[in-house]
């Protein structure tokens, strides 16, 4: 059972419990592909067994959340579950949300929010943060491709948004909420898709805690890992790259990371650059 495994996550649990849990349901080695925070619900990609080696393929993927803003709150978490920083009275309305939706889309530069695991001098910004300390968080490029308000009934309101990976949902409501002029904090938060992942065609984590048979829910690797191309080898090629070796394959068509097949078998992820080959990460031998 080596493969990627979806969960929904429940509000309330850190993505490192969801993880303890599933490990003492499978017995297996499990490992996630980015976290959600704890007051977030939704898409949550765990990777099981030998498909841990691919993890960081996934970092990388685009991701899609609904949010609930609530305006006129601040908080120091920018989000409801922390300590009440302003509050304001409600002047906007649902129109005024609506328009300045498109100042938060494409490349935009955010901080990122003090209660976040971002590094700041070797230690996460969140345990400064608790401890009271001075943190300066420099701005992040991120890319905002979709923004759409779903629901609006002030002083609440509701988006979908798909963005890069490495954007701070909470800091994009908190700056939403500052341009308004009357602040802004997330009250709910859902992942509802990982590039072509989605929520809807994951178990829960209660459900899937109570399966006699949680491998069904796990996806093959290499179908996992279907948004990278492949190559196919022949059985000289695949030995002598699971031996460490590059191997001249003379196909500049494709450049970056590739899955690697012989004779129809999934045996790992190579990087292939100016039509050489080179094992990246492997499931058996280099």
């Amino acid at each position: 059972m080596d493969g990627l495994l979806p969960v929904d996550k429940p509000k309330g649990i850190t993505s490192t419990r969801v993880v303890e849990l599933v490990r003492k349901k499978i017995r297996k080695k499990v490992g996630h592909t980015g976290t959600l925070d704890p007051i977030a619900t939704g898409l949550l990609l765990l990777l099981v067994g030998r498909a841990t080696r691919f993890s960081w393929l996934f970092l990388g993927l685009d991701k899609t959340y609904e949010v609930v803003g609530r305006l006129g709150i601040t908080t120091d978490t920018y989000d409801m579950e922390g300590k009440v920083v302003s509050e304001s009275e409600v002047k906007v309305s649902c129109e005024e949300v609506r328009n300045v939706l498109p100042q938060f889309t494409g490349v935009i530069e955010q901080v990122p929010p003090r209660f976040s695991a971002k590094k700041v001098k070797g230690k996460r910004a969140y345990k400064l943060a608790r401890k009271g300390k001075p943190i300066e968080l420099k701005p992040v490029r991120v890319s905002v491709y979709s923004l759409e308000l779903l629901e609006c009934r002030i002083p609440e309101f509701k988006v979908r948004t798909t963005v890069s990976s490495g954007t701070y949902i909470r800091t994009l409501i908190h700056d939403i909420g500052r341009s308004l002029g009357c602040g802004a904090t997330v009250s709910e938060l859902k992942r509802t898709a990982i590039n072509g992942f989605r929520v809807e065609d994951a178990p829960t984590l209660e459900d899937l805690l109570k399966f006699n048979e949680p491998e069904n829910f796990v996806i093959p690797i290499d179908k996992a890992l279907s948004f990278l191309p492949s190559v196919s080898l022949n059985l000289s090629q695949g030995k002598k790259l699971l031996q460490g070796s590059s191997i001249l394959l003379n196909d500049e068509s494709l450049d970056g990371y590739v899955r690697i097949y012989t004779e129809g078998k999934f045996i790992g992820v190579g990087l292939l650059k100016g039509g050489t080959l080179k094992p990246e990460r492997l499931l058996f031998g280099a």
